[in-house]
């Protein structure tokens, strides 16, 4: 899984209002990338849910994070950097 896909299925996972309020800081280039990754999902098994889950708490996310902590946290799999799509 890459780390764009991780970071789509995390979004989806954390809920439509914090998702949103997560988007709401991204640039429209980032938000462009992650949407398009959303497009592209099929499947959210139990499976992947967990160990997508397991990833981002290792990263250091917390659940009652506010949205820009957990952004952070995010981009921590694009080595701190915006969420693009690493070739």
């Amino acid at each position: 899984m890459t780390q764009l896909q991780k970071a789509a299925v995390f979004l989806l996972m954390i809920g439509l209002d914090k998702c949103r309020k997560i988007l709401n800081l991204m640039d429209s280039d980032e938000i462009k990338t992650i949407s398009a990754e959303f497009a592209k999902l099929t499947e959210l098994s139990p499976h992947i849910q967990e160990r997508v889950r397991y990833d981002f708490v290792q990263l250091g996310y917390e659940p009652e994070m506010g949205p820009a902590e957990t952004l952070y946290v995010l981009r921590q799999l694009f080595n701190g950097s915006k969420i693009r799509k690493v070739i």
